[in-house]
Protein backbone atom coordinates (compact mmCIF):
# COMPACT_ATOMS: atom_id res chain seq x y z
CA UNK A 1 0.00 0.00 0.00
CA UNK A 2 1.44 2.95 -1.02
CA UNK A 3 1.55 5.44 1.68
CA UNK A 4 -0.25 8.85 1.11
CA UNK A 5 1.57 11.83 0.72
CA UNK A 6 1.04 15.13 3.16
CA UNK A 7 -0.98 17.88 2.04
CA UNK A 8 0.49 20.98 3.35
CA UNK A 9 -1.80 23.85 4.95
CA UNK A 10 -2.07 26.88 2.24
CA UNK A 11 -0.34 28.95 5.07
CA UNK A 12 2.20 29.21 8.17
CA UNK A 13 3.31 31.54 10.05
CA UNK A 14 5.92 31.77 12.69
CA UNK A 15 6.24 34.74 15.18
CA UNK A 16 9.72 35.96 15.35
CA UNK A 17 10.90 38.96 17.69
CA UNK A 18 12.02 42.42 15.63
CA UNK A 19 14.81 44.38 17.59
CA UNK A 20 17.91 46.10 17.04
CA UNK A 21 21.04 43.40 16.67
CA UNK A 22 18.68 40.61 17.12
CA UNK A 23 18.65 38.45 13.60
CA UNK A 24 16.54 35.41 14.75
CA UNK A 25 13.59 37.14 11.57
CA UNK A 26 16.18 36.39 9.04
CA UNK A 27 17.31 32.84 10.37
CA UNK A 28 13.72 32.27 10.49
CA UNK A 29 13.34 33.36 6.93
CA UNK A 30 16.02 31.63 5.53
CA UNK A 31 14.64 28.34 6.10
CA UNK A 32 11.45 28.85 5.70
CA UNK A 33 12.10 30.43 2.48
CA UNK A 34 13.44 26.33 1.47
CA UNK A 35 10.32 24.76 2.99
CA UNK A 36 8.27 27.33 1.10
CA UNK A 37 9.56 26.11 -1.79
CA UNK A 38 9.38 22.72 -1.51
CA UNK A 39 6.06 22.40 0.39
CA UNK A 40 4.36 25.52 -2.13
CA UNK A 41 3.23 26.41 1.71
CA UNK A 42 3.11 30.43 1.97
CA UNK A 43 5.64 30.68 5.12
CA UNK A 44 4.67 34.11 7.25
CA UNK A 45 6.71 35.93 9.14
CA UNK A 46 4.71 38.10 11.93
CA UNK A 47 6.87 40.56 13.36
CA UNK A 48 6.76 41.87 17.59
CA UNK A 49 9.17 44.03 19.07
CA UNK A 50 7.38 42.53 22.39
CA UNK A 51 8.62 39.18 23.34
CA UNK A 52 5.09 37.81 25.09
CA UNK A 53 3.40 38.57 21.89
CA UNK A 54 5.19 35.98 20.13
CA UNK A 55 3.58 33.37 22.69
CA UNK A 56 0.23 35.42 22.22
CA UNK A 57 0.26 34.28 18.77
CA UNK A 58 0.88 30.95 19.36
CA UNK A 59 -1.91 30.48 22.02
CA UNK A 60 -4.82 31.93 19.72
CA UNK A 61 -3.61 29.97 16.54
CA UNK A 62 -2.47 33.48 14.61
CA UNK A 63 0.78 32.14 14.56
CA UNK A 64 1.76 28.29 13.94
CA UNK A 65 5.07 28.53 16.09
CA UNK A 66 7.14 30.80 17.81
CA UNK A 67 10.90 30.47 18.86
CA UNK A 68 12.26 31.19 22.83
CA UNK A 69 14.50 30.52 25.49
CA UNK A 70 14.14 28.40 28.58
CA UNK A 71 13.68 31.94 30.25
CA UNK A 72 11.36 33.23 27.94
CA UNK A 73 8.94 30.46 28.27
CA UNK A 74 9.67 30.33 31.92
CA UNK A 75 8.23 34.07 32.03
CA UNK A 76 5.54 33.28 30.14
CA UNK A 77 4.50 30.16 32.42
CA UNK A 78 4.83 31.88 35.91
CA UNK A 79 3.29 35.36 34.40
CA UNK A 80 5.95 37.22 35.44
CA UNK A 81 5.73 40.72 34.18
CA UNK A 82 4.99 41.34 30.64
CA UNK A 83 3.44 37.85 30.44
CA UNK A 84 1.76 39.13 33.65
CA UNK A 85 -1.62 39.98 31.54
CA UNK A 86 -4.92 38.06 30.94
CA UNK A 87 -4.00 36.88 27.49
CA UNK A 88 -0.10 36.90 27.58
CA UNK A 89 0.17 34.28 31.06
CA UNK A 90 0.14 30.12 30.92
CA UNK A 91 -0.89 28.17 28.39
CA UNK A 92 -0.42 24.73 27.19
CA UNK A 93 2.49 25.06 24.78
CA UNK A 94 4.65 22.48 23.16
CA UNK A 95 7.97 22.13 21.90
CA UNK A 96 8.12 21.53 17.81
CA UNK A 97 11.91 21.66 17.04
CA UNK A 98 14.74 23.89 17.95
CA UNK A 99 15.88 26.84 16.80
CA UNK A 100 19.50 27.10 17.44
CA UNK A 101 21.86 27.06 20.19
CA UNK A 102 23.45 30.77 21.15
CA UNK A 103 25.74 32.39 23.27
CA UNK A 104 25.54 35.45 26.06
CA UNK A 105 27.85 36.72 28.47
CA UNK A 106 28.90 39.86 30.40
CA UNK A 107 31.42 42.16 28.31
CA UNK A 108 33.75 45.19 29.30
CA UNK A 109 36.16 47.44 27.63
CA UNK A 110 39.73 45.24 26.91
CA UNK A 111 41.55 47.74 29.20
CA UNK A 112 38.88 47.94 32.15
CA UNK A 113 40.42 46.80 35.66
CA UNK A 114 37.73 44.32 36.10
CA UNK A 115 39.97 41.31 34.91
CA UNK A 116 37.83 38.63 36.25
CA UNK A 117 34.14 38.12 37.91
CA UNK A 118 35.96 38.73 41.72
CA UNK A 119 36.98 42.33 40.73
CA UNK A 120 33.22 42.99 40.67
CA UNK A 121 32.90 45.44 43.74
CA UNK A 122 30.32 47.51 45.31
CA UNK A 123 30.38 50.56 43.05
CA UNK A 124 30.71 48.73 40.00
CA UNK A 125 29.35 50.82 37.02
CA UNK A 126 25.86 48.45 35.26
CA UNK A 127 24.30 48.70 32.15
CA UNK A 128 20.63 48.92 33.60
CA UNK A 129 18.99 46.11 31.94
CA UNK A 130 15.89 46.69 33.61
CA UNK A 131 13.82 47.45 30.19
CA UNK A 132 15.21 44.79 28.71
CA UNK A 133 13.09 42.11 31.21
CA UNK A 134 14.36 39.06 30.20
CA UNK A 135 17.80 39.95 30.76
CA UNK A 136 17.36 41.25 34.16
CA UNK A 137 17.85 38.03 35.85
CA UNK A 138 20.98 37.30 33.95
CA UNK A 139 22.82 40.87 35.58
CA UNK A 140 21.35 40.02 39.09
CA UNK A 141 22.92 36.22 38.64
CA UNK A 142 26.31 38.13 37.67
CA UNK A 143 25.95 39.95 40.72
CA UNK A 144 25.24 37.57 42.94
CA UNK A 145 28.28 35.45 41.76
CA UNK A 146 30.75 38.53 42.35
CA UNK A 147 28.93 38.89 46.09
CA UNK A 148 26.82 42.08 45.90
CA UNK A 149 22.97 41.80 46.76
CA UNK A 150 22.26 45.10 47.50
CA UNK A 151 21.39 46.36 43.80
CA UNK A 152 20.29 49.97 44.91
CA UNK A 153 23.29 50.62 47.05
CA UNK A 154 26.25 48.48 45.91
CA UNK A 155 25.73 49.17 41.81
CA UNK A 156 25.45 52.38 40.14
CA UNK A 157 23.13 51.76 37.23
CA UNK A 158 23.94 53.17 33.89
CA UNK A 159 20.48 53.76 31.89
CA UNK A 160 20.31 52.36 28.48
CA UNK A 161 17.25 52.79 25.47
CA UNK A 162 18.65 50.40 22.91
CA UNK A 163 21.36 47.84 22.18
CA UNK A 164 23.39 50.05 20.21
CA UNK A 165 23.97 52.88 22.89
CA UNK A 166 24.33 49.63 25.50
CA UNK A 167 27.33 48.72 23.61
CA UNK A 168 28.46 52.20 22.94
CA UNK A 169 28.31 52.66 27.03
CA UNK A 170 30.96 50.10 27.71
CA UNK A 171 33.32 51.67 24.62
CA UNK A 172 33.26 55.07 25.76
CA UNK A 173 34.27 54.18 29.49
CA UNK A 174 30.70 55.42 31.12
CA UNK A 175 30.15 52.16 32.47
CA UNK A 176 32.21 48.70 33.26
CA UNK A 177 29.58 45.90 32.23
CA UNK A 178 26.96 45.15 29.83
CA UNK A 179 25.12 41.84 29.36
CA UNK A 180 25.61 41.09 25.43
CA UNK A 181 24.82 38.98 22.75
CA UNK A 182 28.70 38.01 20.73
CA UNK A 183 26.17 37.60 17.47
CA UNK A 184 24.68 41.49 17.59
CA UNK A 185 26.21 43.97 15.06
CA UNK A 186 26.75 46.30 18.20
CA UNK A 187 28.78 43.88 19.44
CA UNK A 188 30.90 43.45 16.64
CA UNK A 189 31.24 47.24 16.40
CA UNK A 190 32.25 47.48 20.06
CA UNK A 191 35.18 44.71 19.83
CA UNK A 192 36.56 47.18 16.83
CA UNK A 193 37.41 49.85 19.14
CA UNK A 194 40.78 50.72 20.03
CA UNK A 195 40.74 49.41 23.40
CA UNK A 196 38.70 46.14 22.31
CA UNK A 197 36.07 44.08 24.59
CA UNK A 198 36.74 41.45 26.74
CA UNK A 199 34.62 38.82 28.79
CA UNK A 200 33.96 37.97 32.11
CA UNK A 201 34.67 34.48 32.30
CA UNK A 202 31.89 32.52 34.05
CA UNK A 203 33.33 29.59 34.36
CA UNK A 204 30.79 27.03 37.02
CA UNK A 205 33.02 24.21 36.95
CA UNK A 206 35.81 26.22 38.41
CA UNK A 207 33.68 28.05 41.14
CA UNK A 208 30.76 25.99 41.94
CA UNK A 209 29.99 28.00 44.69
CA UNK A 210 29.51 31.14 42.69
CA UNK A 211 27.29 29.58 40.23
CA UNK A 212 25.01 28.17 42.58
CA UNK A 213 24.96 31.85 43.90
CA UNK A 214 24.12 32.75 39.84
CA UNK A 215 21.31 30.36 39.79
CA UNK A 216 19.61 31.45 42.84
CA UNK A 217 18.65 34.68 40.47
CA UNK A 218 18.62 32.93 37.14
CA UNK A 219 17.51 28.87 36.92
CA UNK A 220 17.15 28.91 33.54
CA UNK A 221 21.10 29.09 31.81
CA UNK A 222 23.40 26.89 31.56
CA UNK A 223 27.16 27.74 31.43
CA UNK A 224 29.43 26.73 28.72
CA UNK A 225 32.40 27.83 26.66
CA UNK A 226 31.16 30.35 24.24
CA UNK A 227 31.29 29.52 20.23
CA UNK A 228 30.50 32.06 17.85
CA UNK A 229 30.39 35.61 17.43
CA UNK A 230 32.89 38.38 18.15
CA UNK A 231 36.61 36.35 18.38
CA UNK A 232 36.73 37.86 21.99
CA UNK A 233 34.55 35.84 23.39
CA UNK A 234 35.38 32.25 21.55
CA UNK A 235 36.37 29.71 24.33
CA UNK A 236 35.66 32.50 27.24
CA UNK A 237 33.23 30.92 29.90
CA UNK A 238 29.65 32.11 29.10
CA UNK A 239 26.22 31.27 28.91
CA UNK A 240 25.11 29.16 26.24
CA UNK A 241 21.61 27.90 25.98
CA UNK A 242 19.47 26.14 23.36
CA UNK A 243 16.27 28.49 21.38
CA UNK A 244 13.62 26.18 20.67
CA UNK A 245 10.72 26.75 18.37
CA UNK A 246 7.42 25.72 20.47
CA UNK A 247 3.81 25.75 19.36
CA UNK A 248 0.08 25.27 20.89
CA UNK A 249 -0.98 21.69 22.24
CA UNK A 250 -3.57 21.81 19.98
CA UNK A 251 -1.47 22.20 17.16
CA UNK A 252 -1.97 19.64 14.22
CA UNK A 253 -0.46 16.57 14.79
CA UNK A 254 0.52 16.02 10.98
CA UNK A 255 1.68 19.40 10.44
CA UNK A 256 4.27 19.22 13.27
CA UNK A 257 5.38 15.51 12.68
CA UNK A 258 6.10 16.45 8.76
CA UNK A 259 7.73 19.93 9.32
CA UNK A 260 10.15 18.32 12.07
CA UNK A 261 10.64 15.59 9.66
CA UNK A 262 11.21 18.15 6.82
CA UNK A 263 14.14 20.41 8.94
CA UNK A 264 15.56 16.93 10.22
CA UNK A 265 15.80 15.47 7.14
CA UNK A 266 16.80 18.68 5.05
CA UNK A 267 19.31 20.38 7.37
CA UNK A 268 22.02 19.60 5.24
CA UNK A 269 20.36 22.06 2.47
CA UNK A 270 19.73 25.05 4.58
CA UNK A 271 21.93 24.89 7.29
CA UNK A 272 24.65 27.10 5.11
CA UNK A 273 22.17 29.77 4.74
CA UNK A 274 23.11 31.53 8.15
CA UNK A 275 25.85 30.37 10.58
CA UNK A 276 22.63 29.78 13.31
CA UNK A 277 21.42 27.39 11.39
CA UNK A 278 24.25 24.99 11.65
CA UNK A 279 22.86 24.44 14.92
CA UNK A 280 19.00 22.95 14.06
CA UNK A 281 19.77 19.77 14.05
CA UNK A 282 17.83 16.52 15.97
CA UNK A 283 21.16 15.77 17.85
CA UNK A 284 20.38 19.57 19.76
CA UNK A 285 16.56 18.68 20.14
CA UNK A 286 17.67 15.57 22.02
CA UNK A 287 19.80 18.07 23.63
CA UNK A 288 17.19 19.55 24.64
CA UNK A 289 14.98 17.30 25.72
CA UNK A 290 17.01 16.06 28.31
CA UNK A 291 16.80 19.14 30.77
CA UNK A 292 13.78 20.45 29.36
CA UNK A 293 10.45 21.58 31.28
CA UNK A 294 8.54 22.13 28.01
CA UNK A 295 6.70 19.06 26.98
CA UNK A 296 6.76 17.91 23.37
CA UNK A 297 4.01 17.81 20.90
CA UNK A 298 2.63 14.75 19.55
CA UNK A 299 3.98 15.30 16.31
CA UNK A 300 7.28 15.77 17.51
CA UNK A 301 6.97 12.44 19.76
CA UNK A 302 5.82 10.71 16.22
CA UNK A 303 8.53 11.46 14.73
CA UNK A 304 11.33 10.63 17.03
CA UNK A 305 9.81 7.51 17.77
CA UNK A 306 9.88 6.62 13.94
CA UNK A 307 13.72 7.22 14.36
CA UNK A 308 14.22 5.23 17.64
CA UNK A 309 14.94 8.11 19.76
CA UNK A 310 12.22 8.57 22.02
CA UNK A 311 12.81 6.06 25.01
CA UNK A 312 10.83 5.25 28.10
CA UNK A 313 12.98 7.95 29.98
CA UNK A 314 11.33 10.43 27.62
CA UNK A 315 7.92 9.54 28.31
CA UNK A 316 7.93 9.52 32.18
CA UNK A 317 9.35 13.09 31.54
CA UNK A 318 6.65 14.02 28.92
CA UNK A 319 4.25 13.04 31.62
CA UNK A 320 5.82 15.25 34.45
CA UNK A 321 6.05 18.04 32.05
CA UNK A 322 2.65 18.11 30.94
CA UNK A 323 1.73 17.93 34.40
CA UNK A 324 3.70 20.82 35.23
CA UNK A 325 2.14 22.77 32.45
CA UNK A 326 -1.00 21.85 33.56
CA UNK A 327 -0.90 22.73 37.00
CA UNK A 328 0.26 26.41 36.38
CA UNK A 329 -2.31 26.43 33.12
CA UNK A 330 -4.90 26.12 36.17
CA UNK A 331 -3.74 27.56 38.30
CA UNK A 332 -3.66 31.26 36.44
CA UNK A 333 -7.34 30.84 35.30
CA UNK A 334 -8.19 30.20 38.84
CA UNK A 335 -6.59 33.26 39.88
CA UNK A 336 -7.43 35.42 37.71
CA UNK A 337 -11.39 34.43 38.69
CA UNK A 338 -10.28 35.51 42.11
CA UNK A 339 -9.37 38.56 41.08
CA UNK A 340 -12.84 38.83 38.91
CA UNK A 341 -14.62 38.52 42.38
CA UNK A 342 -12.73 41.01 43.79
CA UNK A 343 -13.02 43.15 41.46
CA UNK A 344 -9.27 43.55 40.89
CA UNK A 345 -8.12 44.21 37.24
CA UNK A 346 -6.04 41.85 35.74
CA UNK A 347 -2.87 43.41 33.94
CA UNK A 348 1.05 43.62 34.51
CA UNK A 349 1.02 47.57 35.96
CA UNK A 350 -1.84 46.77 38.46
CA UNK A 351 -0.11 46.03 41.82
CA UNK A 352 -2.92 44.63 43.12
CA UNK A 353 -2.86 41.81 40.48
CA UNK A 354 0.53 41.26 40.73
CA UNK A 355 0.65 40.60 44.69
CA UNK A 356 -2.62 38.41 44.34
CA UNK A 357 -1.12 36.11 41.87
CA UNK A 358 2.43 35.48 43.41
CA UNK A 359 0.46 35.03 46.65
CA UNK A 360 -2.05 32.51 44.58
CA UNK A 361 1.05 30.56 43.35
CA UNK A 362 2.81 30.39 47.01
CA UNK A 363 -0.70 29.16 48.29
CA UNK A 364 -0.70 26.58 45.47
CA UNK A 365 2.55 24.95 46.01
CA UNK A 366 3.81 25.64 42.61
CA UNK A 367 7.19 24.51 41.78
CA UNK A 368 9.76 26.93 40.13
CA UNK A 369 10.02 26.60 36.65
CA UNK A 370 13.61 25.39 36.08
CA UNK A 371 15.64 23.09 33.84
CA UNK A 372 15.30 19.47 34.86
CA UNK A 373 18.15 16.54 35.48
CA UNK A 374 19.89 15.11 32.71
CA UNK A 375 17.95 12.60 31.11
CA UNK A 376 21.64 11.72 29.34
CA UNK A 377 20.03 10.63 25.67
CA UNK A 378 21.46 13.98 24.26
CA UNK A 379 24.42 14.90 22.09
CA UNK A 380 25.78 17.91 21.14
CA UNK A 381 25.70 18.91 17.56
Amino acid sequence: MTKKRYSWPENFTVGVLKAPGLDTANVVKQWTSVLAKDTGINAHLAYTTDKSIKFKWVRYGIADIADGGAFEFGQMLEGDRLCGNRDTGAFPVRMAWVLSKYDSGFMVRGDSPIKDIYDIKPGVRVVDMRSFLPSQANVEGLLAWAGIYDLEKDVRWVPAHNTEEKAQLIVDGKADIAFAVPTASSTFKAEENPHGIRWIELNSEKDPEGAKRFHEKCLLIDHSPMFRGVQSCRGRWGMVGIDQFCCSANADVDLIYNLAKWLDENWTRYKDLHPWLTQTTLNNVMTRLDTTFIPCHEGLIRYLKELGRWTDAHQKRQKQNVDLIDRYCAASQKAMWLADEKGIVVAVDNPEWVELWKSFKKEQNLPLIQFLPSLGKGQLA
